[in-house]
């Protein structure tokens, strides 16, 4: 039986648990105004669900074009968040490669989805259900993995 191909997703996560996914159109380009749409989205999820945090946010991304684009870096500005740099090809710095997306590989291996929506609903569902002490061990391995770098001159870390 012929199953989904594969579904790009963008995933928006703090130490205490899930706050947007988004599922990327299939065909459809990862572009500037497309990421500002998001980070809209994301600014109304922060200020609804950690209203107390809104100022102290900061993002932690990679250089990827649509986040470098002056249009994404105005739209931070005037949010007034900041912004966590990685050195490019870093998966190691970054949380969703080394401690989200390993998991969801491993609970979505094994089964075959017909579409596309059965995908996007099976990652929605294992991402709600995750419990939030999850969300914060990637948080703490980032911490540990951030010092580890720094102690290092910026150099690349290894796990």
């Amino acid at each position: 039986m012929p199953s989904a191909k594969k579904v790009m997703a963008t995933v928006f996560w703090d130490h205490q648990g899930l706050m947007l996914v988004d599922f990327h159109t299939r065909g459809a380009t990862a572009n500037a105004a497309s990421y500002c749409s998001l980070l809209d989205q994301l600014c109304k999820i922060i200020r609804r669900k950690r209203p107390g945090l809104f100022s102290k946010d900061a993002l932690l991304y990679d250089n990827a074009r649509p986040h470098k684009a002056l249009v994404t870096r105005d739209l931070v500005q005037r949010f007034r968040w900041n912004i966590l740099e990685h050195s490019p090809y870093s998966r190691d710095l970054s949380p969703s490669d080394f401690h989200l997306f390993g998991p969801l590989k491993k609970q979505l291996a094994g089964h075959h989805f017909r579409t596309d929506a059965e995908v996007q609903e099976a990652v929605v569902k294992w991402l709600r259900d995750l419990n939030p002490d999850f969300f914060y061990a990637g948080f703490n391995k980032l911490v540990y993995r951030l010092n580890k770098c720094f102690n290092n001159h910026g150099n690349y870390v290894e796990k």
